[in-house]
């Protein structure tokens, strides 16, 4: 320890005695940490993150799916069977996500979150903050206790922090009682999910009634309909018991319900899963972006450590006589490795606390530019924890060592003889390529590779921009109507969806107005089975919420849309007609299909006029009367879709979203919109009222950011890579000033000069270049899914980039080939 001590100080004042290379080098390094640890800070955001629960480890999420997907929701009935008929479980929840209007006299705000069993807080082991938590006496008579529980987020947002438990609040148009406040660090069990409200499951007919097309008039009671799976399970496992082992035994009990109800149950089987791990399904997109992100900034760190190692084996050429003197005293190899290796540590540490400055800031800025909504799977928590820290720490040690090492090797086997007499001998002597020159090629082959991304990003991005979403966009505004939060009956809804129209539509600078079940490019999605009039088969009510088509030939998307909704998004008909006025409830059922609806089911024949039918040969049987231009629906990277359009009159949806095309510019007419709504119905909140720009904006956050990370972190590598050439060709020349100066004596010109120390970085930039795109082809295989019609080998991209690294190599080296030219012979004869 006492030596070890020794070894620190001493290379402290080292350092401090060298302030423009320890400057330099441990910007190189916090660049490279720095980037690192903010990237880290997501992954740890999104995927590491310990569930704020008692016990996280025992907890386990269950499932109820098919084969094709096993990650599915339960009904209530079967939550009930899996509760009471296992013995691996101290407890097993369920809840489902939610959607509410949460009133006052000011109007409505949309807020979300779950509806829960009596037992849900208990299994987590969770505890309110303020007041207390759901218990097994809320859930006991269907209707018969309007309580809620709030997150401390929005306790803090609408109500200001102040005294709130016992205060009735107004949640779709309903009293309740709030009851408690939950703890900060508590946002969920979902990752990136964040839920404002609480309610037993006993209020299920109101805060949660049946999705799409319910109405007033229909039976909202959920919990006694086996078919209908709305809910996600989580146990906690007794002590001892593995996820085999509660598997097994629920297997058992999902056999029983199969054979009791086949109907509903046949072919369904359990899986368990960690609750730690999240869900599945929306991990393993998480995981691949992160893997991504982590070898993008794993690259750059490389990169770094190439160049601030460049910069120690020229440090070790100055200090050959110190490390001689050393080894003839009789110090070890090893001692002058440790003390050595001791320097790069600091370094690295003092790299990594800058770095960390450099992710707090980062952090700070992504913290502030918030992805718009629906642009993630989830919405990231930054929080520079424990993990964090130890991250950067481990990493910097790790640095040290990494950059460090070879040039520490290097430099402690000196000459002796030549070092003590201080005589100018190349360390790299004999060598083709030298461990300097071999550093430089890694770096320019990792910058290719970045850089190649990046251009393959950038490109995607273009390409994106350009795409036809088949509809304008401009001066378009969406808002969203959910009217089955108030219950109103189909009558009721009608009447309401007529007066928003009209009394919209009457606004200054709104050209047309429409509605729309679902909106374009913004993940909602409904797919049903389809039978067409005179084919063979039994069609299936296929219906998907929020999820992309199903597969299948006879698989179509479908939207329930208003009155002049084709006009109102810029959709023009190809053929036919569109809905009017006389297409009702008594009159015969008509569909609008797209041309690539006509492309795969109706090639060859004219459409107009044929049926097809969503319930089989039962019907009831559409008749088509126009074709729209296809478009855009799910993404904007998407192939040619068969879809069809319905007529909200003929197919009523409660979950209906305005669309506002304006004269001018949409987002003025929010306050507008929103006002026109809660004049009709105070209790409504109009969600997410926005542009249709923005919507498609989100669509391509994902592949805006990653081009903005790319670029910057391939800009950066660039820089880093131009620098270690800059140093190590610099190097090269002042170890070689005799030999200039004696080919200069012998008759060599400036521009003679000028070539070798050009053509001699060159090579090692021709080298880099080979490697580099060799290892770009091979992990741009990796970038296909996240392109937008552009080819993993493009070769604007390849070739480019490459372009721009050979410019900046050549530039590089410009300064210190110069140099070169300018050797006086008769200096450099005398030279030393």
């Amino acid at each position: 320890m006492r030596t070890l001590l020794q070894d620190v100080r001493y290379g402290a004042r080292a350092l401090w005695k060298s302030p423009g290379f320890a400057l330099v080098a441990a910007l190189s390094i916090a660049l490279g940490i720095g980037a690192n640890t903010a990237i880290f800070s997501l992954v740890n955001a999104t995927l590491l993150r310990r569930l704020p629960v008692a016990e996280p480890e025992r907890l386990a999420y269950v499932f109820s799916g098919m084969p094709g997907g096993l990650y599915s929701t339960a009904s209530y009935p079967d939550y009930q069977d899996f509760r009471d008929n296992n013995d691996v479980f101290e407890g097993l929840a369920a809840r489902g996500g939610i959607s509410a209007s949460l009133g006052d006299a000011d109007g409505a705000d949309l807020v979300v979150g779950s509806i829960v069993t009596g037992n849900y807080f208990e299994v987590l082991g969770v505890s309110a903050a303020r007041g207390r938590a759901i218990t097994s006496e809320d859930d006991r008579t269907p209707g018969a206790h309007p309580v809620v529980v709030i997150s401390h987020g929005l306790w803090q947002r609408r109500f200001g922090g102040g005294e709130v438990v016992g205060r009735e609040v107004k949640l779709n148009g309903q009293q309740f009682n709030v009851i408690g406040v939950l703890p900060a660090e508590f946002t969920g069990i979902d990752q990136g999910r964040a839920d404002d409200i609480y309610v037993p499951m006993s209020m299920q007919a109101l805060m949660r009634p049946p999705r799409g097309g319910y109405s007033g008039e229909m039976n909202p009671d959920l919990l006694k309909v086996r078919g209908n799976r709305w809910l996600w399970m989580t146990g906690r496992l007794k002590r001892g018991v593995e996820p085999e082992q509660a598997t097994a035994a629920l297997a058992a009990v999902s056999k029983q319900l199969e054979e009791t109800y086949p109907d509903t149950n046949r072919g369904r089987v359990v899986t368990l899963t960690r609750a730690g791990e999240g869900d599945p399904e929306s991990r393993a997109s998480l995981v691949s972006v992160a893997r991504l992100l982590l070898s993008v900034v794993g690259i750059v760190l490389l990169i770094a450590c190439a160049n601030v190692a460049n910069l120690l084996l020229a440090r070790a050429s100055g200090r050959r006589k110190e490390m001689a003197l050393r080894l003839a005293l009789g110090a070890s190899r090893w001692r002058v490795v440790r003390q050595l290796l001791t320097e790069s540590v600091l370094l690295s540490l003092a790299g990594g606390a800058a770095g960390l400055m450099l992710a707090l800031w980062a952090i700070d800025l992504m913290k502030a530019a918030p992805p718009p909504p629906g642009a993630l799977p989830v919405a990231p928590d930054f929080v520079v924890d424990v993990r964090v820290l130890f991250f950067t720490l481990a990493l910097s040690a790790l640095t040290g060592v990494l950059f460090g090492l070879a040039p520490a090797l290097q430099a402690s086997r000196p000459d002796l003889v030549p070092a003590l007499k201080d005589e100018t001998v190349s360390l790299d002597r004999g060598r083709r390529f030298s461990l300097r020159s071999l550093l430089v090629v890694a770096q320019v082959a990792l910058s290719l590779v970045l850089l190649v991304g990046a251009g393959l990003f950038l490109r995607s991005v273009r390409h994106a921009r350009a795409i036809d979403p088949g509809f304008d966009a401009d001066q378009l505004l969406v808002a969203q109507l959910n009217i089955n939060l108030l219950r109103y009956t189909r009558a009721q809804g009608r009447e309401f969806y007529r007066q928003v129209v009209e009394r919209v539509a009457a606004q200054p600078g709104v050209e047309s107005v429409s509605l729309a079940r679902n909106v374009p490019l913004t993940g909602s999605a409904s797919t049903r089975g389809l039978l067409l009039e005179g084919q063979a088969g039994e069609g299936n009510d296929l219906r998907s919420e929020n999820s992309a088509p199903v597969n299948g030939n006879s698989t179509v998307g479908v939207n329930v849309v208003g009155l002049d909704f084709f006009k109102t998004f810029g959709v023009p008909l190809m053929r036919g007609r569109d809905f009017a006025t006389s297409d009702t409830e008594e009159s015969p059922s008509v569909v609008v299909v797209n041309e690539a609806f006509v492309a795969r089911h109706l090639a060859g024949q004219d459409p107009l006029g044929k049926r097809l039918s969503f319930n089989g040969a039962r019907g009831p049987w559409r008749e088509i009367v126009g074709v729209a231009r296809d478009s855009k629906y799910y993404t904007l990277g998407e192939t040619r879709t068969p879809f069809v359009y319905l007529p909200l009159a003929q197919n009523h949806e409660t979950g209906m979203a305005l669309v506002v095309r304006a004269a001018g510019e949409p987002s003025a007419l929010a306050a507008s919109v929103r006002r026109e709504v809660q004049s009709l119905e105070k209790n409504l909140p109009v969600g997410d009222a926005r542009p249709m720009t923005e919507v498609i904006g989100a669509a391509l956050y994902a592949a805006r950011t990653g081009a903005t990370l790319l670029t910057g972190f391939g800009l950066l590598a660039l820089v880093l890579a131009a620098v270690g050439l800059y140093g190590v060709m610099s190097y090269s020349v002042s170890r070689r000033t005799r030999e200039v100066g004696i080919r200069m004596a012998l008759g060599a010109r400036r521009a003679d000069v000028l070539r070798l120390v050009l053509r001699e970085a060159m090579v090692l930039v021709a080298f880099g270049v080979a490697l580099g795109l060799a290892g770009a082809w091979a992990a741009s295989r990796l970038l296909a899914g996240f392109l937008y019609g552009v080819s993993t080998t493009d070769p604007v991209a390849f070739l480019g980039t490459t372009a721009v690294l050979v410019a900046a190599a050549l530039l590089a080296c410009l300064v210190p080939a110069r140099r070169a030219t300018k050797v006086d012979p008769m200096v450099a004869l005398r030279y030393e």
